[in-house]
Protein backbone atom coordinates (compact mmCIF):
# COMPACT_ATOMS: atom_id res chain seq x y z
CA UNK A 1 0.00 0.00 0.00
CA UNK A 2 1.07 3.49 -0.76
CA UNK A 3 2.17 6.43 1.19
CA UNK A 4 -1.16 8.45 1.51
CA UNK A 5 -0.71 12.01 -0.06
CA UNK A 6 -2.83 15.23 0.37
CA UNK A 7 -4.78 14.75 -2.84
CA UNK A 8 -5.37 18.93 -2.26
CA UNK A 9 -1.78 19.68 -3.70
CA UNK A 10 -1.38 17.14 -6.39
CA UNK A 11 -4.60 18.65 -8.23
CA UNK A 12 -5.03 20.72 -11.16
CA UNK A 13 -7.10 23.09 -11.05
CA UNK A 14 -6.93 26.15 -13.18
CA UNK A 15 -8.11 26.39 -16.95
CA UNK A 16 -4.46 27.06 -18.02
CA UNK A 17 -3.20 24.12 -16.14
CA UNK A 18 -5.17 21.75 -18.10
CA UNK A 19 -4.36 23.39 -21.27
CA UNK A 20 -0.87 23.27 -20.56
CA UNK A 21 -1.03 19.35 -20.52
CA UNK A 22 -3.52 19.47 -23.07
CA UNK A 23 -0.91 20.88 -25.42
CA UNK A 24 1.77 18.24 -24.46
CA UNK A 25 -0.51 16.26 -26.96
CA UNK A 26 1.27 12.88 -25.10
CA UNK A 27 -1.93 10.54 -24.50
CA UNK A 28 -2.67 6.86 -23.64
CA UNK A 29 -6.17 5.34 -23.81
CA UNK A 30 -7.22 1.94 -22.02
CA UNK A 31 -10.68 0.63 -21.32
CA UNK A 32 -12.29 4.02 -21.95
CA UNK A 33 -10.26 5.87 -19.98
CA UNK A 34 -7.84 8.27 -21.48
CA UNK A 35 -4.73 9.62 -19.61
CA UNK A 36 -3.22 13.02 -21.40
CA UNK A 37 0.14 13.78 -19.28
CA UNK A 38 3.05 16.06 -19.37
CA UNK A 39 6.83 15.39 -18.15
CA UNK A 40 9.21 18.11 -17.24
CA UNK A 41 11.72 18.62 -15.14
CA UNK A 42 11.07 20.26 -12.11
CA UNK A 43 7.54 19.40 -11.51
CA UNK A 44 6.12 17.34 -9.07
CA UNK A 45 3.18 14.90 -9.95
CA UNK A 46 -0.48 16.29 -10.26
CA UNK A 47 -2.97 15.36 -11.72
CA UNK A 48 -6.43 16.54 -13.22
CA UNK A 49 -10.42 14.80 -14.11
CA UNK A 50 -12.02 15.81 -16.32
CA UNK A 51 -15.60 14.17 -16.96
CA UNK A 52 -17.72 15.95 -19.82
CA UNK A 53 -21.58 16.32 -18.15
CA UNK A 54 -22.92 13.46 -21.09
CA UNK A 55 -20.79 11.16 -19.18
CA UNK A 56 -24.49 10.84 -17.28
CA UNK A 57 -25.70 12.57 -13.80
CA UNK A 58 -23.75 14.65 -10.98
CA UNK A 59 -23.77 11.47 -8.72
CA UNK A 60 -22.18 8.63 -11.82
CA UNK A 61 -19.86 11.54 -12.26
CA UNK A 62 -18.86 12.36 -8.78
CA UNK A 63 -18.62 8.22 -8.37
CA UNK A 64 -15.81 7.88 -10.94
CA UNK A 65 -13.76 11.54 -9.48
CA UNK A 66 -14.02 9.81 -6.14
CA UNK A 67 -12.41 6.16 -7.59
CA UNK A 68 -9.70 8.24 -9.52
CA UNK A 69 -9.00 10.37 -6.50
CA UNK A 70 -8.48 7.44 -4.02
CA UNK A 71 -6.26 5.65 -6.91
CA UNK A 72 -4.21 8.42 -6.48
CA UNK A 73 -3.85 8.87 -3.32
CA UNK A 74 -3.26 4.85 -2.48
CA UNK A 75 -0.96 3.89 -5.42
CA UNK A 76 2.44 3.44 -5.00
CA UNK A 77 3.70 3.93 -8.76
CA UNK A 78 3.04 7.14 -9.18
CA UNK A 79 5.13 8.51 -11.91
CA UNK A 80 7.80 11.29 -10.81
CA UNK A 81 8.11 14.85 -12.86
CA UNK A 82 4.51 14.53 -14.87
CA UNK A 83 1.22 16.23 -14.89
CA UNK A 84 -1.91 14.14 -15.85
CA UNK A 85 -5.03 14.51 -16.78
CA UNK A 86 -7.91 12.07 -16.71
CA UNK A 87 -10.40 11.91 -19.66
CA UNK A 88 -13.09 9.42 -18.79
CA UNK A 89 -15.82 8.53 -21.19
CA UNK A 90 -18.42 6.97 -20.94
CA UNK A 91 -17.63 2.84 -21.02
CA UNK A 92 -16.12 4.13 -17.58
CA UNK A 93 -19.71 3.86 -15.92
CA UNK A 94 -19.32 0.12 -16.14
CA UNK A 95 -15.83 -0.63 -15.23
CA UNK A 96 -15.53 -2.03 -11.21
CA UNK A 97 -12.84 -0.05 -9.06
CA UNK A 98 -10.59 -3.20 -9.40
CA UNK A 99 -10.32 -2.75 -13.08
CA UNK A 100 -9.93 1.07 -12.74
CA UNK A 101 -7.35 0.95 -10.75
CA UNK A 102 -5.08 -1.81 -13.10
CA UNK A 103 -5.65 0.79 -16.33
CA UNK A 104 -4.11 3.50 -14.07
CA UNK A 105 -1.36 1.10 -12.31
CA UNK A 106 -0.42 0.67 -16.19
CA UNK A 107 -0.61 3.89 -17.50
CA UNK A 108 1.29 4.93 -14.50
CA UNK A 109 3.98 2.57 -15.28
CA UNK A 110 3.90 3.47 -19.26
CA UNK A 111 4.25 7.21 -17.52
CA UNK A 112 6.95 6.74 -15.50
CA UNK A 113 8.90 4.91 -18.50
CA UNK A 114 9.07 7.94 -20.56
CA UNK A 115 12.21 9.98 -20.42
CA UNK A 116 12.16 13.47 -19.49
CA UNK A 117 12.55 15.93 -22.77
CA UNK A 118 16.00 17.04 -22.77
CA UNK A 119 15.84 20.98 -21.78
CA UNK A 120 18.21 21.66 -24.86
CA UNK A 121 16.20 21.21 -27.11
CA UNK A 122 12.87 22.33 -25.94
CA UNK A 123 14.89 25.76 -25.76
CA UNK A 124 15.13 26.57 -29.42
Amino acid sequence: MGVPHAIGRLTLRAHSEFQRVFAAKTRLFRNGLGLCYRKASGVEFRFGVSIPKRFGKAVERNKVRRRLKEIVRISSTLPDSAEIVFCVSKPCCELTYEILKETCDWAFARISRVKLPDPAVSAC
